[in-house]
């Protein structure tokens, strides 16, 4: 009919068109409902992108408001790029612990230890590892050699929250070895073996922190110890090199897996200057492995929750962002009159030269809690891959 309104089918735009459209879409959020548009647009894009750049951190809680609601698989997500909350069911984990995130794969431990798995929220992909209950082997054995029990007992699973986790590669490597650093122990998994591979402590220290870079082990110590840090290689798990800094550090120390190398995150108390705390940064050297001070932060913003678990962004890709800054998450109270009705998360960022504080979002958009913290609090950062 002349004159009536012409209408477009979007599905029926060229394959090329779509699948250029698709690259354009930067945000991980966005190119999930670019997915479910329709078949077309589903299938001119590629369910793995690699195009998209290294998302912000989605902060993951957890959805009981009291202690008597039973656990329904339901976690939100607060998107700090879109300030949107994402409510996502995964029934897979009822009543399991979330203990530890890296590159987009969240660790989850059933009580006991008796069921460990990976889980990307996202995708749904699942990863079986074998359970905290199994017999471990030692790094350097011969796989038959008999089979050592870890000498430490895990009990329930709330001992297993505030993991830290990290990975070699993508898991889409076959010789991807993911670490994870436990109540003051190191394990080591490679997807097919059998059991959890420990990294013996060479020292009679406590190990304050430990990660995985380059094929190396990177084993931290508390200040007044023996060495301050132990370097295992790998492949030759009897190459050992301990190193001492030769300078004084913060009260506390914790290390920061970048893209460039390991860091090591120093925390000094200033209550006697007036001002809260000062965060200063180092990088291990790759050859010498010594500590360099980085005194310009300005491109480098860091995360962390529980247990000082940190996650490092550059700052320069994404406007947003403050550099020289750590964002943390505080539990607020929410008063009626004097009463305390519940609590809130609370966002802030904290500059790293002298700890001054500034809020960045009021999480108003999440359900009040009537409880305490939630402990699996933590920053998740989204990946399709």
């Amino acid at each position: 009919m002349e004159g009536a309104p012409f209408k477009r089918n979007w599905s029926y735009l060229p394959e090329l068109v779509l699948h250029w459209i698709s690259e354009k879409v930067k945000s991980i959020a966005d190119f999930i409902r670019y997915r479910t548009v329709c078949s077309a647009w589903r299938s001119a894009s590629l369910p793995m992108p690699r195009h998209l750049p290294p998302q912000l951190p989605w902060l993951m809680i957890g959805h009981k408001l009291n202690a008597d609601q039973d656990d329904d698989g339901k976690r939100l997500f607060y998107d700090l790029w879109k300030d949107k909350m994402h409510m996502l069911d995964l029934p897979e984990i009822v009543d399991k612990g979330c203990s530890g995130t890296h590159r987009g794969w969240i660790l989850f431990v059933a009580r006991e230890g008796r069921e460990v798995f990976l889980l990307n929220p996202l995708t749904r992909a699942r990863i079986p590892l074998p359970p905290f209950t199994f017999p471990v082997r030692h790094l350097g054995e011969e796989w038959h050699a008999p089979l050592h029990h870890t000498p430490h007992r895990f009990s329930p699973h709330l001992h297993f929250r505030g993991i830290k986790m990290i990975f070699s590669s993508d898991l889409t490597n076959p010789d991807c070895l993911i670490t994870v650093f436990l109540h003051g122990q190191v394990f080591c998994y490679r997807v097919g073996d059998l059991c959890w591979t420990m990294v013996k402590n060479p020292l009679k220290n406590d190990v304050a922190d430990a990660t995985f870079y380059n094929r190396k082990f990177y084993l931290l110590y508390h200040e007044g110890s023996e060495e301050d840090t132990v370097i295992i290689d790998s492949d030759n798990p009897n190459e050992k090199i301990p190193s001492k800094f030769g300078f004084k550090l913060g009260n506390i120390r914790y290390l920061l897996e970048g893209q460039s190398g390991v860091y090591l995150v120093a925390v000094k108390y200033l209550m006697e200057e007036g001002l809260e705390d000062k965060y200063e940064l180092y990088q291990f050297q790759e050859q010498s492995l010594k500590l360099k001070h980085i005194t310009d932060t300005s491109n480098t913003t860091i995360f962390n929750t529980n247990n000082f678990r940190f996650l490092a962004i550059c700052s320069n890709d994404w406007d947003c962002l403050g550099g020289g800054s750590m964002y943390i998450v505080m539990f607020i109270p929410v008063y009626e009159g004097n009463d305390v009705v519940g609590h809130r998360y609370s966002i802030w960022s904290k500059k790293l030269e002298d700890g001054e504080l500034e809020q960045r979002r009021d999480l108003d958009k999440a359900p009040l809690q009537l409880i305490g913290p939630d402990e699996t609090v933590m920053w998740f950062q989204p990946s399709l891959v």
